[in-house]
């Protein structure tokens, strides 16, 4: 069984994959969620990684876990997560970092500063969309990635995050509400003019964040078909991802606002996390224990 945890500011993913799946794109078995508090140790952390692979709804049986990798974009988080993993389960914890052959080929201008967390999407993502495709991460960060049709990680676009952008109005504005952003039947009816504050908060954050991801999407198709990574706006995959209000506005966009369709993948970073150990350890011949 192969450990896989995504680490970021917002909070801690962990999926559990069946090593059978080799080189391909696996589906976890189990996934779960830990929140990162500030001060939190690694025993503490052993202890939530051991709940969770035996946790009902985990992993069958509790099987021993033979592998573990990691992709982390908080520096104070990976020494804390790597020694867990070694005092829960006895294993040295592989993270994605300089040095370890992703199949992914960055061509930014300073390769060193792309999250690790991006990189596991774009090998996920190349796997499920054959060709060129742009993903949509709705995490802390609203991050848009253009990947070539080789799985070239091309370039970005960063905005606040939906959730991110709704608490910074909150913490902003001394007599504005806390309002989440409407599912996805209410946001298609949302009303431009909003007659009260909390319509016009949701005005803005439904229909200007739709706004926001169709525009930026759409304008990353048209540049992979000038960079000549694709034949056509409509042939490039959109791939969303994170969390379920990413879902949600993918949805009350409409099939309509993408020519080639969108398909929303939950965890895509874990399951590129899950193909990129299966790279590593075709080379290398299996995981390394303690």
């Amino acid at each position: 069984m192969l450990l896989a945890i995504d680490a970021r500011n917002g909070g801690v993913s962990v999926g559990f994959f069946s090593e059978a799946g080799g080189e391909g794109l696996a589906e976890p078995v189990a996934v779960r969620r830990m929140g990162s508090l500030p001060g939190r140790r690694a025993d503490e952390y052993a202890l939530i990684l051991e709940s969770f692979a035996r946790s009902p709804g985990g992993p069958e049986g509790a099987p021993a876990i033979g592998e573990a990798w990691m992709s982390c974009v908080v520096p104070s988080l990976s020494r804390e997560l790597a020694l867990a993993v070694g005092a829960a389960f006895g294993l040295d914890c592989s993270i994605v970092g300089p040095g370890v052959k992703t199949g992914v080929k960055i061509r930014t201008d300073i390769p060193s500063e792309l999250g690790s967390d991006l990189v596991c999407e774009a090998a996920a993502a190349r796997e499920l969309a054959g060709g060129a495709c742009v993903v949509i991460d709705f995490d802390a960060v609203l991050a848009f990635s253009a990947v070539g049709r080789s799985g070239d990680y091309l370039g970005a676009a960063f905005a606040p995050g939906l959730c991110s952008a709704a608490q910074c109005l909150r913490s902003s504005g001394a007599l504005l509400p806390e309002v989440a952003p409407p599912p996805p039947a209410e946001g298609r009816a949302c009303r431009a003019i909003g007659r009260n504050t909390t319509e016009a908060l949701r005005a803005g954050l439904s229909l200007g964040y739709a706004g926001l991801v169709e525009r930026l999407a759409r304008l990353q198709a048209e540049e992979l078909v000038a960079l000549g990574e694709a034949e056509s706006p409509s042939s490039v995959a959109i791939l969303g991802t994170g969390g379920e209000e990413g879902r949600d506005l993918l949805s009350s966009l409409g099939p309509g606002a993408w020519p080639g369709g969108a398909r929303f993948v939950p965890d895509l970073a874990l399951r590129g996390l899950a193909l990129i150990a299966g790279r590593a350890r075709s080379v290398s011949g299996g995981p390394r224990t303690r």
